[in-house]
């Protein structure tokens, strides 16, 4: 699943592409994959002609604000790609597979929305992403988005906000609880692993042992592979790929995850990779305690 670096890429990349253009026809060829807000009513609200005014991030959500005070909310899920095709160029955002998005519409795509200029296609293998129509004013009360933690740059996740939630959740290790999108936002297992190396941290650490001046370290280290991770348009360890159809480069610049047996940057010793809440997790049995 893209984690914030990725979704935040996939943004910038369509903001330079569809900004301004309207809306000129909507086809569902999967009704699990085009949803709306239910107060709007019992049918499928009508988007055509209205113009894409912004497009924003909240956690890894995608918003398209369009005209009229209505938005499209969009989650990639795990195999979810957004592909917009004008004229011959063809632009890749998400997850691109070359062996189902080779000819558009492909047997995978869920959603075409054509615009003035081109065509934007949602496309997703497996059925778990959704693209959603809604009122703008009801974006923070949408399900997904209420349920959200701060964002991991915002000045309100600070030791301040993480502290006692470290102290409630005495049973639960440091990786999961800043995994919960509820905790803080768009921190994946990409990024916990190396966020949690940086802080000098095992992962299976209980939250509630760090010491204050670890947490706040975390909180810093956490902004920082982020950074990073935006800087470098992403990790492309799978099939992501950034909007000119390219992998991001973040997987040149990772000190753990996917290293498992390579020697630690800091010390030397081989990487470790366990299982943890059911994810690969990977750390260095040296630096991190």
């Amino acid at each position: 699943m893209p984690e914030l670096p990725e979704v935040e890429t996939v943004v910038r990349g369509l903001a330079k592409h569809i900004l301004g253009q309207k809306i000129k026809d909507v086809k569902i060829l999967h009704p699990r994959s085009f949803v709306w807000d239910k107060s709007m009513g019992p049918t499928k609200p009508n988007i055509t002609n209205l113009t894409v005014e912004n497009i924003s991030r909240r956690g890894k959500g995608i918003i398209i604000n369009l005209s009229k005070d209505l938005s499209i909310l969009i989650h990639l899920k795990m195999t979810g790609q957004l592909i917009y095709v004008e004229g011959k160029s063809r632009l890749n955002f998400g997850h691109p597979d070359s062996n189902f998005v080779s000819q558009m519409p492909s047997r995978h795509t869920r959603v075409i929305i054509t615009l003035t200029k081109g065509i934007l296609y949602f496309n997703d293998q497996r059925l778990f992403g959704w693209v959603k129509v809604i009122s703008t004013q009801e974006i923070p009360n949408d399900k997904f988005i209420k349920n959200l933690g701060p964002e991991p740059f915002d000045t309100n996740f600070n030791l301040k906000y993480l502290w006692p939630i470290l102290k409630r959740r005495a049973k639960s290790n440091i990786k999961s609880i800043i995994m919960d999108q509820s905790v803080v936002t768009g921190v994946g297992n990409i990024y916990a692993d190396e966020s949690l190396f940086l802080s000098g941290l095992k992962p299976t650490k209980a939250g509630v042992k760090l010491t204050q001046q670890q947490a706040a370290d975390l909180i810093d280290n956490i902004q920082k592979v982020l950074t990073k991770g935006i800087k470098y348009m992403g990790t492309s360890i799978s099939h992501y790929k950034t909007d000119q159809g390219s992998s991001g480069k973040m997987q040149n610049h990772l000190n753990v995850y996917g290293r498992k047996g390579l020697p630690c940057k800091n010390c030397g010793q081989p990487i470790s990779k366990t299982k943890l809440n059911g994810r690969g997790t990977h750390y260095c049995h040296s630096c991190q305690s």
